[in-house]
């Protein structure tokens, strides 16, 4: 989506890339486990990466956020095409102790991203609000818990 943001193009994309589903546990029999749904969000990823390109190749200082459930890590190789196109996810803006919006097996980890173009990202600020992931299913309106944004003047 284009916005208009203080008289600038704002391009906002919203993802929900492909889902761990079928992925072998972390901590199973297997090591390193096998994980299919890698390729398939690599493949997300470098699809957005290369309109977020062409729009940079517009303009290098466009105004560009992609958010949503990414289904992977912030450090994960799956994810690393949107980096190398110019975004920056703000999920490692946060002390590690914070960096999650999910939570498998015992395993609290971030999933849900936001990530920015270097034009946003001193005028970003970012939190995860843990008001899902840690507590019973039903006492939470998600598995995940939201990301926020605000963007300051």
């Amino acid at each position: 989506v284009e916005f208009r943001h203080r008289g600038r193009p704002l391009f906002v994309f919203l993802n929900h890339f492909n889902s761990k589903r079928g992925d072998e546990p972390l901590f199973g029999r297997r090591q390193p486990p096998y994980r299919d749904s890698e390729a398939r969000r690599a493949e997300q990823a470098s699809v957005l990466a290369e309109f977020v390109q062409a729009l940079f190749a517009v303009d290098p200082g466009a105004r560009i956020v992609a958010l949503g459930d990414f289904n992977d890590f912030e450090f994960a190789q799956s994810l690393r095409s949107l980096n190398e196109a110019g975004l920056r996810n703000l999920t490692e803006s946060l002390p590690l102790m914070e960096r999650y919006t999910y939570i498998h097996e015992g395993n609290a980890q971030a999933l849900d991203h936001i990530y920015v173009s270097d034009a946003l990202r001193a005028h970003s600020e970012y939190d995860i609000v843990h008001v899902n992931a840690e507590f019973p299913a039903e006492m939470r309106a998600s598995d995940h818990d939201p990301v926020l944004l605000r963007l300051k003047p």
